[in-house]
């Protein structure tokens, strides 16, 4: 076992076995309760009170990502306010995966408008190649078309069911805002072989310049991306991460965060993960400790499928459009077309696959410019 500290090491090993009850009490002291509105702060001044040497070879774990989410922002807004932030801002789209399955990307009501679809292969009837990417204009999940729109604003209808979706061949995003500063701490959330980035992995961004913006790397490497690579649009503020993200990693000191009776994410796994990832301290902060040590004892964890927890998006919110709206956006005058529609398969007749077109050969997309300094 990685642990230094006795006591650490006994409440890893009644964790690891169950015994919740004894894992408690052998944190002792090291389980802090807070009022719940406090949780995210609170986490975020235990951290804050480390010196930096310290917080360089700490981690800071929340089971959801939306309490990441929350403590980061807490901590970015006292680095700021120290100036450990600072210089020229850089006001960056970030795309979030939607992490949908085969099955539900293959439905049209998972889209929303401002979705940005990036294709895997080529598909001659869409107008895509390899590595193309199209922005979702709008949804009619009443026969299952999607409106894509390309880049130059043109638009083409897409049935998710029968194209491309139900090979694996897209990848779906919701987007957001994400700003940038010279001190800010990063994670690549898209490996890139190229660059020799790996999904999870930190950096710090040393400098934003008018037209680049540079990282240092977990390795000591530096690396520069021009404004406009796609590459930054992949990556988060990473002070601290969701525990999902954090296995496999080691480091001295944990402070992690619970709450008491969240249905899926307090689970006897996470509770495991937070405090066997540290090496001498693990700090526990919640808003029940007792509460907390009463749930755990009868959620173990495994067959909770908890896509919060890996930071997925969870709203899947469908376009909801005034009657005729949608008619219009498609082109149709008189309701949907469903001509163009392959039958609904029968209760005792299975659908015939249809036959999608053969993936033209592309070069691959041209990466971003960037430079990378051993």
């Amino acid at each position: 076992m990685r642990q230094k500290d006795a006591k650490l090491k006994e409440a890893v090993r009644a964790s690891l076995a169950g015994n919740v009850k004894e894992a408690f009490e052998k944190l002792g002291n090291r389980v802090a309760q807070v009022n719940p509105d406090y949780l995210p702060g609170a986490a975020a001044a235990r951290w804050l009170k480390l010196n930096p040497e310290t917080r360089a070879r700490a981690g800071l774990m929340a089971p959801s990502h939306a309490l990441r989410a929350d403590i980061n922002v807490y901590i970015r807004e006292r680095l700021a306010r120290d100036g450990a932030i600072h210089g020229p801002r850089l006001e960056a789209e970030r795309l979030v995966s939607r992490s949908y399955t085969k099955a539900e990307k293959m439905l049209a009501g998972n889209y929303s408008s401002g979705d940005l679809v990036s294709f895997h292969r080529a598909f001659k009837t869409l107008g895509v190649e390899k590595g193309d990417e199209r922005r979702v204009a709008a949804v009619d999940d009443r026969v299952g078309k999607v409106l894509l729109e390309a880049p130059d604003g043109q638009h083409v209808e897409w049935r998710p069911r029968w194209v491309a979706a139900k090979r694996g061949a897209v990848e779906v995003y919701r987007s957001g805002a994400l700003e940038l500063r010279a001190g800010d701490r990063i994670r690549w959330t898209k490996n890139h072989d190229g660059m020799g980035l790996v999904n999870s992995h930190t950096a710090e961004v040393t400098s934003i310049g008018r037209d680049r913006v540079r990282f240092r790397l977990e390795d000591g490497r530096s690396l520069t991306l021009r404004r406009g690579d796609s590459q930054l649009r992949h990556l988060d503020h990473a002070w601290a991460s969701t525990v999902h993200a954090f296995q496999g990693r080691t480091v001295d000191n944990v402070i992690a965060v619970m709450e008491s009776r969240h249905p899926h994410l307090s689970t006897q796994k996470s509770f495991y993960v937070e405090i066997s990832r540290a090496r001498n301290r693990a700090d526990l902060v919640t808003d029940d400790a007792e509460a907390l040590r009463e749930h755990l004892e009868t959620a173990t964890g495994e067959r909770v499928a908890a896509l919060e927890g890996i930071g997925a998006a969870v709203e899947r919110p469908a376009d909801r459009f005034e009657p005729g709206v949608l008619d219009r956006l498609f082109g149709q005058k008189d309701g949907p077309d469903r001509s163009n529609a392959p039958p609904e398969p029968s209760a005792n007749q299975p659908a015939e696959q249809p036959v999608e077109p053969l993936p033209e050969k592309t070069p691959e997309p041209k990466q971003g410019q960037y430079d990378l300094e051993l």
